[in-house]
């Protein structure tokens, strides 16, 4: 009697159920604890040190820039007449009320040493001792004072131990305004990195940074308290990029070098693991909330899974059979045993009819929908589907959101050149880049005519900074782009901000990615910027300074147009030689200021053309020596044309010295190898490069292959030997070779 009740039990449906939900609950579970305590731990240490690394670097820039900006400091008051004219005559108390009693507190200045050329100090702030040379010493600072350095380079600056104590200094020579007569000193300013600097980076920055160099170490307050243990732990893992401290810190670090590229020590970031220790916490918790649970479900659920399966079979045909009235034409196929097929068959047949009523009208609305919310030129969503999508995503509860406002550079020029047709196609294909780029992390939307919009989910301006970097290339070296456009360049400035850190509201966080957008344009265009409060101050005084800049832009464009006509057998010349510099400045990573005189240098490099007679200039033949010595003169033609247009000594130097040779053996001054400007440089292979794959009357063009063959020729006599490779390989990727 015992065996039967028992064998009953384990034959009963709600007990087998029962088992069976317990062993689905508790595998999987077990599966889920083994893999969160093995792969988990080791994604999130990945993550850590990749972040950690990430964090080091940025802070590595930030120094960097704090340096330039030192050094930009120091070249604003050495490069000025009036200094010029001051350090000549000694005047000690003109230096000490406008420098050492002044700019320490006005610029947070720690260091200030003015020397004239026969190293006599003559006004210093935070020295040893009043007459300390120490400085003087070093050899890029001496090359300086010597006056040996070029007067068109950046001057140096960076990180220098001095008096036990780390600065960063800015150091510039002391010349007229213009470049112009010998160096008479130098200036220095500095500022020791110190606890207090540390401590405003962290405030500013949000990293806890430490210094480690000769044995001695510079750290913020924050992290004082944890200076024993560091010390300790570095003195073992000298040589690691990141290691623990303890268990609730990982530290990353990066070596520190000099201004004579010497390694002095090492720059240290401590982050928190709060995030890693409180997830595997958490998962653990859960887990075991999770397994009782299961067995408690598992109980209930297989006293009343027999009910569950068969008694709401009937009410359910019941319900179903109210749908039969309306049309069908899909079917679904019966399978199992006779008795079931009998029993489901009404079932299936209410259900067939109900499946085709859904679909039908599922695919009615969608398309409809699709419609409405769609642009017709870029098949992208449009402007109004932006603001019900946003609202619809903030009331789902999404966390956070970040916009990017995207906007063609120039597009009115676009049009105007080529018609409204090319630029309907050029839309469009940068509606398929942006498309490319972001893939499936954001939405894409074309909120205006030449504006466009991507939205973020769960993605931070930071995060979604990169991928605006990579829209922004990817645009530049679009090769179907520039056979719309006809090779004039075409870019794009992006503006970025977030929800709810920016704005809660659709329309004004649009209208702050916008001001960022409009930032990136005043700064130079073809950049992306977040937004910040500031930016919309700095728009309203830099808006008289951005409408110079466009009118300069266009009457680049409108003269070199007017030089491309000039010469019958060189069509596009300044367009497509202005193409080629920027993708190698790109390459290059110079900076957004030196892209703009690139273009401007590069659009206007051969003004001087303009007092060059026709018949020398579309001669069929080869021309003279004497003609040649004519043609020669565009050169200086194009510097007295060029310096009543701007007043960048930058482009008017690459129109003067585009024709500069490596070896010196060019014209019109004989400078050579590094003493020739960069943005005459790369001109100057540009401009090679593509009179040599054009027609002339006297030969015809060479393919690309025997054009790079000439360069690499030249390399060294003619051309910057290492501009020349990095060229070549920028026109191969950009021509997909």
């Amino acid at each position: 009697m015992f065996k039967t009740d028992i064998k009953s039990v384990l034959n009963n449906l709600g007990f087998k159920v029962g088992i069976y939900m317990l062993l689905v609950a508790i595998v999987p579970l077990s599966i889920y604890l083994i893999l969160n305590n093995i792969v988990v731990s080791k994604y999130f240490l990945k993550v850590e040190q990749e972040s950690v690394i990430s964090k080091v670097e940025n802070a590595n820039k930030i120094f960097r820039s704090e340096a330039l900006n030192l050094q930009e400091l120091a070249e604003d008051n050495g490069i000025w007449d009036d200094f010029y004219k001051k350090i000549e005559e000694k005047d000690i108390e003109w230096f000490k009320e406008n420098y050492s009693e002044w700019v320490p507190d006005n610029f947070s200045i720690d260091l200030i040493v003015i020397a004239n050329k026969n190293r006599e100090i003559i006004d210093q702030y935070g020295l040893k001792y009043t007459n300390d040379t120490e400085l003087f010493d070093d050899d890029k600072i001496n090359a300086v004072l010597s006056g040996k350095y070029d007067k068109k380079k950046n001057y140096p600056s960076g990180i220098k131990i001095y008096n036990g104590n780390l600065y960063i200094i800015g150091i510039s020579p002391i010349l007229l305004s213009d470049y112009e007569g010998p160096s008479r000193g130098i200036i220095i300013f500095g500022k020791e990195v110190n606890t207090e600097f540390l401590q405003n980076i962290k405030d500013k920055f949000g990293y806890d940074i430490l210094f480690s160099y000769r044995n001695k170490l510079v750290m913020n307050m924050d992290i004082s308290k944890e200076i024993k243990e560091l010390s300790d732990i570095i003195k073992e893992v000298k040589n690691q990029e990141t290691f623990e401290l303890g268990k609730s810190k990982i530290v990353g670090s990066i070596s520190i070098k000099d201004l004579s590229d010497e390694n002095i020590g090492k720059l240290y970031i401590a982050e928190s693991r709060y995030i890693f220790l409180h997830t595997l916490g958490l998962i653990h918790r859960n887990a075991f909330f999770i397994f009782i649970l299961s067995c408690i479900l598992s109980l209930i659920l297989s006293a009343k899974l027999k009910n569950i399966i068969l008694n709401p079979m009937k009410g359910l045909e019941n319900e179903i059979s109210k749908i039969r009235e309306n049309n069908s034409s899909i079917r679904f196929k019966i399978n199992g045993p006779n008795e079931f097929i009998k029993f489901s068959s009404s079932i299936v047949e209410s259900l067939n009819q109900m499946n085709h009523i859904i679909y039908r009208y599922k695919k009615e609305n969608k398309n409809l929908r699709l419609i409405s919310n769609t642009d017709g030129l870029t098949s992208l969503y449009n402007h109004r589907y932006f603001y019900e999508c946003f609202n619809e995503k903030i009331n789902s509860g999404l966390k956070s959101i970040t916009v990017l406002f995207c906007d063609i550079d120039k597009f009115k020029l676009i049009n105007d050149i080529h018609g409204h047709i090319v630029g309907d196609m050029i839309l469009k294909e940068i509606g398929n880049i942006i498309k490319e780029s972001v893939e499936e992390n954001g939405l894409i939307f074309r909120y205006g005519g030449e504006e466009f919009v991507v939205m973020m989910d769960n993605y931070t301006a930071e995060k979604s900074f990169d991928i605006a970097e990579n829209i922004r290339i990817n645009i530049i070296k679009s090769k179907q782009i520039q056979k719309y456009s006809g090779d004039l360049p075409v870019t794009i400035s992006i503006g970025l901000s977030s929800y709810p850190n920016d704005s809660v509201d659709a329309k004004d966080l649009i209208e702050k990615a916008d001001k960022a957008m409009y930032f990136a344009k005043q700064n130079g265009r073809n950049q992306c910027c977040i937004y910040k409060e500031e930016i919309e101050k700095i728009i309203m005084q830099n808006c008289t300074e951005f409408a110079k800049k466009e009118i300069l832009i266009d009457s680049a464009f409108a003269i070199s147009a007017a030089i491309d006509a000039k010469d019958v057998y060189t069509g596009k010349h300044s367009e497509l030689v202005t193409r080629y510099s920027l993708l190698l400045a790109e390459e290059l990573e110079l900076s957004v200021q030196d892209k703009y005189a690139l273009r401007i240098g590069a659009l206007l490099h051969d003004c001087g053309k303009i007092g060059i007679p026709d018949n020398i200039i579309n001669k069929p033949t080869r021309l003279t020596d004497e003609e040649f010595n004519i043609i020669k003169n565009h050169t200086m033609l194009g510097h007295n044309i060029a310096k009543h247009i701007v007043k960048n000594p930058v482009i008017i130097a690459c129109v003067r010295n585009h024709h500069e040779r490596w070896d010196g053996e060019g014209y019109p001054d004989g400078l050579s190898d590094k003493f020739i400007p960069i943005h005459a440089r790369i001109v100057c292979i540009a401009d090679a490069y593509h009179a040599m794959i054009s027609d002339r009357p006297y030969r015809k063009s060479l393919s690309q292959y025997e054009a790079f063959e000439q360069l690499r020729k030249n390399k060294g006599t003619q051309f910057d030997p290492y501009l020349v490779e990095l060229f070549i390989k920028t026109v191969k990727e950009d021509s997909g070779v």
